[in-house]
């Protein structure tokens, strides 16, 4: 038997590392699991990497404004060699960088396969741990569309195209989500012909539709095809390479051709992590975040809580750690952020209009559209729009929305307002500072209200 712990977290991901530290932090002996790279998914295959080629997008994007800045001969032409060695560097800094902080927090780092072995053990390898307490953030693992011909090698998940790091000449995008969409921007601005095919109808599902249809109708002159209400019926290798792609598309069938097809759906990484040896069939948890299981805690995408988002895992790590030490702290997901690095970004907190009706609130909006801002003008931006959503008997502040510049920082005020209870009065007398983007968040519970000072 090796050494017993306080706590031991399986997987080093942000609610892993995030849950590890708070741990030890309070006085926990406390081990982190690891088997492939510290950082897990998000620092080494989606996070980081992809939000590094939303930067160049969107760097590119400036540089084809710069002349209105009185910028002189300023071009800009991505170069993918440049930017995959650069994403390496990256990823190897942060990797590091996070081993090194654990270690500095007094966490005990045990490399290696976790799994359960029964309850209070953990089994690492050959080596067999005693825990008061399990906390799992294990992660999920890449899940093969259904349609026929999806086995093909040239149908590949985001991962594989970071390996391969090779821009491919086309590509058939599985979704609309924030995920999907970010590539969709990169590898068209590469110069592959990119179609995203969704079965909604619009873009962005579980943010406000209003975010997703400005979205659209910012991309009207990107070369990237969106084919709403679509499915693949089926795939096959094409005689002259790559694949033949058979859609359904408005409930008309039509075969396109295109050298990959990317598919972004991942299922809770559950296999060989030794739930039956403590009775456990998945990792679903009360509102403390603990399992069926008494000591033995989940978060992130172990817990089947999709979309994928790190900073809603980290929050959930921190929790699960102060619970599994005598705490009784609830988390509300509702409070959690929505972002989508896309140009220009897209950001949601909260409940959206369709949805607040639904949940049987009386229902008041405010939108403010940013351009007419004076930062807006400074910054070109055409498109975009803040906007809150309300309950009109007391005021309450339910949700908050934003395409624009920045709007991935700024959703974080909007956030923070739903974590606080604000109100709409509240965030309308708000002294946001001018000029900026952020400053739309006050002027749209204003037009909520009735007394928008700077809308028509």
């Amino acid at each position: 038997m090796a050494e017993s712990y306080d706590v031991i977290v399986i997987g080093a991901g942000p609610g892993g590392v995030a849950a590890a530290v708070r741990a030890s932090q309070l006085g926990a002996k406390t081990a982190l699991v690891e088997a492939v790279h510290w950082g897990g998914f998000c620092l080494n295959r989606a996070c980081v990497p992809t939000k590094l080629f939303a930067a160049a997008v969107e760097r590119r994007r400036g540089l084809a404004a710069a002349a209105r800045l009185g910028l002189r001969d300023v071009a800009g032409e991505i170069d993918p060699g440049a930017l995959f060695g650069l994403k390496d560097e990256l990823v190897s800094y942060f990797a590091m960088g996070t081993e090194g902080l654990l270690k500095a927090k007094k966490v005990s780092l045990l490399a290696g396969r976790g799994r359960l072995a029964g309850p209070g053990r953990v089994a690492v390898g050959e080596s067999l741990h005693e825990a008061k307490a399990v906390i799992l953030a294990v992660g999920a693992a890449w899940a093969r569309p259904d349609f026929p011909g999806a086995d093909l090698e040239a149908v590949v998940h985001p991962a594989r195209l970071l390996e391969e790091a090779k821009i491919p000449a086309s590509a058939l995008l599985l979704g609309a989500g924030p995920w999907a969409l970010e590539w969709a921007q990169f590898l068209s601005a590469c110069g592959c012909r990119v179609t995203v095919a969704a079965r909604e109808r619009g873009l962005l599902p579980g943010f406000d539709p209003e975010i997703g249809q400005r979205l659209r109708a910012a991309w009207k002159n990107d070369p990237v095809t969106f084919l709403a209400g679509c499915r693949v019926i089926r795939a096959s290798r094409n005689p002259e390479g790559g694949l033949a792609v058979t859609l359904s598309v408005k409930d008309r069938e039509e075969t396109r051709a295109f050298e990959r097809v990317i598919h972004f759906e991942r299922r809770p990484a559950l296999e060989d992590l030794g739930l039956e040896s403590v009775g456990l069939k998945d990792l679903r948890g009360n509102e403390q975040l603990q399992t069926a299981v008494p000591g033995i805690f989940a978060v992130g995408d172990a817990t089947g809580c999709f979309p994928d988002l790190s900073h809603g895992s980290t929050a959930m790590g921190i929790l699960a750690a102060e619970n599994a030490l005598g705490a009784a702290r609830t988390y509300d997901p509702r409070v959690v952020p929505r972002i989508a690095f896309t140009s220009p970004q897209a950001a949601s907190v909260g409940l959206g209009e369709e949805e607040a009706e639904e949940a049987g609130y009386d229902v008041v909006t405010g939108t403010a559209a940013v351009a007419a801002t004076p930062m807006a003008m400074i910054q070109g931006a055409a498109h975009g729009v803040v906007k809150v959503v309300g309950d009109k008997r007391y005021g309450e502040l339910l949700g908050v929305h934003a395409l624009a510049p920045f709007a991935t920082e700024i959703i974080g005020a909007g956030a923070l307002a739903l974590q606080m209870e604000a109100t709409l009065e509240e965030l309308a007398r708000a002294a946001l500072p001018h000029p900026t983007i952020a400053e739309s968040l006050a002027e749209a519970a204003r037009e909520a209200l009735g007394w928008a000072i700077y809308l028509p």
